[in-house]
């Protein structure tokens, strides 16, 4: 298979929800968006600089608050982290370790 080949075989959800990070040591979140979602993970763009394979807390707000939905609450492992075009902005793809609730 070459380097190019699309090797993940879940569908992805694209998605715009935002999701709250929680990080060791830091009070408040950091807010991110999630942009899309799979049933292994997710893809989240944030001004958070991760390390790889830093585990974390992550929730993700329903679309419409309010709604019938519940934020989805899990803990997740990063597996890739690309700077995006606008400074100060990442993409990290993190994997599902845990789902909390």
């Amino acid at each position: 298979m070459d380097r190019m080949t699309e090797r993940r075989r879940d569908r992805r959800i694209p998605l715009g929800c935002k999701v709250g990070i929680r990080l060791e040591g830091q009070a408040a979140p950091v807010v991110g968006t999630c942009v899309e979602l799979s049933v292994g993970g997710l893809t989240i763009h944030s001004s958070h600089v991760p390390r790889m394979d830093e585990v974390f807390e992550i929730a993700v707000l329903p679309p419409e608050p309010g709604g019938v939905y519940q934020p989805l609450h899990a803990r997740v492992r990063v597996r890739r982290c690309d700077g995006l075009a606008q400074p100060g902005l990442y993409a990290m793809g993190v994997e599902i370790v845990e789902v909390i609730k």
